[in-house]
């Protein structure tokens, strides 16, 4: 799952405006149903509450009570019925019983409880018919169902006589009222849905504002990263992102100023160098010539460390000046067979194992792509100089628009403290090194809009270069 600190901030601002409008609609979409069903329902109980206490005090003047189990057809129980029926004629009320305090049926308007049967749905409201008996206060019950599931709601309302209170009087209404609260649910729910659409819209284009002078800065320095110091900054937005903008492009004007004179510096030291030292490899030649023996072998040293001196300078020069690409397409197989057979004349013991298609072409700066695969296959071959079975492969694959080629070895491999630090300038493992060799193969590499990684082979050590526009053949 990814977590929420690692999205893009674009993605967060969405996610902010949703769960913020989401929560919103919610509790306001619930106060408003709790809302209105509340005042739907206190409507109703007070309505049937009102209904119930006309009902009990004209009961109040009838022979109700005195109705005993049996006279649902006497004459008594006809009146009370004719007089309790300007009740049951009110809309508001689907049912009207009377009925002493244990639940006993005096009256049904419905006529399906006889006389001293129990209502048994009175137990439900046990507590509120008891609180009658004791304060004669008239109540309304909580809403409960009929079997087909429709909504009712009751009120109770006590029948004095000689100021106690003898009876109740049950009214049962329907409550097709809360019906209009299920469709302002509905309403609101649908309004809900095209609320969070129009706002997620809007979100996203907020977000959208906010984030892409960004992204662009972020690109923008990314670009600075790589060594691309010629590109002006110049990105439009609110006067922070301005600012941003002209800091940005000012830090990329003092880069370039300051990598310029790094590299004009570098190359002015190499040229010093360079001069003396082809003067001392020129007069130790001539030494060389004249000189036997011992001095004769010291000769030969001091021409060697001036040698390597003179392929130091060399490297400088190269890391300080990179010749522009001019990119063309070459064939792969043809490139790697060409600095095989250069490096490994001198490495004769070594096995090549090349996995390479024909067909495949890479579009890039041949001289770069030959000093890139001269360098690596150097390296392999100096990592596996003192081994018997020393085998290095070289395998390519068609990944997209991009060819992956692998140059892998069987030497000793490269410790993991060294990896985040291996194309770092001046960083070297050999005695011998520059430090500038794999540097120069990262630059050439970007100068071409490639690049190169450390791969995990098991053994040895293995070198993966993404080249881009890589394509087949036709």
């Amino acid at each position: 799952m990814v977590r929420f600190k690692n999205l893009r901030l674009r993605d967060r601002l969405f996610a902010f405006f949703f769960l913020l409008l989401g929560s919103v609609l919610t509790f306001s979409g619930i106060y408003v149903d709790f809302q209105l069903r509340r005042v739907i329902e206190n409507e109703i109980a007070q309505k049937l509450i009102a209904l119930a206490s006309l009902a009990a005090t004209d009961a109040s003047s009838t022979q109700v009570l005195n109705l005993m189990p049996g006279d649902d057809q006497s004459r008594t129980a006809q009146n009370i019925a004719s007089e309790m029926g300007i009740f049951t004629q009110n809309e508001d009320i689907s049912r009207l019983l009377i009925c002493d305090r244990g639940g006993r049926v005096y009256y049904d308007s419905q006529n399906s409880l006889p006389i001293g049967t129990q209502y048994v749905r009175l137990q439900f409201d046990a507590s509120e018919i008891e609180q009658i008996f004791q304060d004669g206060q008239s109540r309304a019950s909580k809403l409960f169902k009929d079997n087909a599931g429709s909504e009712f709601k009751a009120a109770y309302a006590p029948i004095r006589r000689d100021q106690q209170i003898v009876a109740i009087v049950c009214v049962e209404g329907s409550a097709e009222g809360l019906l209009a609260v299920r469709e302002t649910r509905s309403a609101l729910l649908t309004i809900g849905v095209i609320a969070v659409l129009i706002a997620l819209f809007f979100a996203l284009f907020v977000a959208r504002q906010v984030t892409q002078p960004l992204e662009k800065l972020k690109r923008a320095a990314e670009s600075i990263a790589r060594g691309d110091y010629q590109q002006k900054i110049d990105i439009s937005g609110s006067s922070e992102i301005a600012f941003l903008s002209q800091t940005i492009d000012d830090m990329r004007k003092a880069i370039a100023q300051r990598h310029q004179q790094q590299q004009m510096m570098l190359a002015g030291i190499a040229h010093e160098i360079r001069n003396p030292l082809g003067g001392i490899e020129l007069f130790a030649s001539l030494l060389h010539k004249k000189l036997e023996g011992e001095q004769k072998i010291s000769i030969e040293k001091v021409l060697a460390e001036t040698r390597h001196l003179k392929q130091i300078v060399s490297d400088f020069l190269d890391f300080a000046r990179p010749a522009t690409a001019a990119k063309q397409a070459v064939t792969l197989v043809g490139a790697v067979q060409n600095a095989r057979d250069l490096v490994g004349s001198a490495h004769p013991h070594i096995r090549w194992q090349l996995e390479l298609d024909d067909a495949l072409t890479v579009y890039i700066d041949p001289e770069h792509l030959r000093r890139i695969l001269i360098n690596l296959f150097q390296n392999a071959c100096e990592a596996i100089d003192d081994k018997k079975d020393g085998q290095i492969v070289v395998a390519a694959e068609t990944r997209q628009r991009q060819i992956l080629l692998a140059i892998r070895d069987n030497g000793p491999g490269i410790i993991s403290e060294d990896r985040d630090r291996l194309f770092q300038p001046f960083f070297t493992t050999r005695h011998q090194g520059t430090g500038l060799g794999l540097a120069i193969v990262k630059l050439l590499l970007e100068e071409n809009d490639s690049s190169i990684s450390v791969g995990n082979p098991g053994l040895g050590c293995e070198m993966v270069l993404t080249l881009q526009n890589g394509r087949l053949k036709k």
